[in-house]
């Protein structure tokens, strides 16, 4: 992802789609990070946290192209926390 804007339409469109489901765990996973709580290194790694745990604990709710918007998702948050 090149940039911040691109990754916040990426989780919102997750987001969207699990509401749109009603995939629940998914939801109330990355809910704990999302919306970012603070733009600080805290919550940005609030964010990663989540995302980690909706990739390590709910993956049977997902498809396979919202798996691989996730892995995306993380690996761009993961890059925000070391530039800092």
């Amino acid at each position: 992802m090149k940039d911040n804007a691109e990754l916040f339409r990426a989780l919102q469109g997750l987001v969207d789609a699990w509401c749109d489901r009603r995939c629940f765990r998914a939801l109330r996973a990355v809910l704990k990070g999302y919306p970012l709580s603070s733009p600080l290194t805290d919550g940005w790694g609030e964010l990663l946290n989540a995302l980690r745990d909706v990739r390590a604990f709910e993956r049977g709710e997902l498809t396979e192209q919202e798996r691989v918007t996730l892995d995306d998702c993380i690996s761009a948050v993961d890059q925000v926390l070391h530039r800092r």
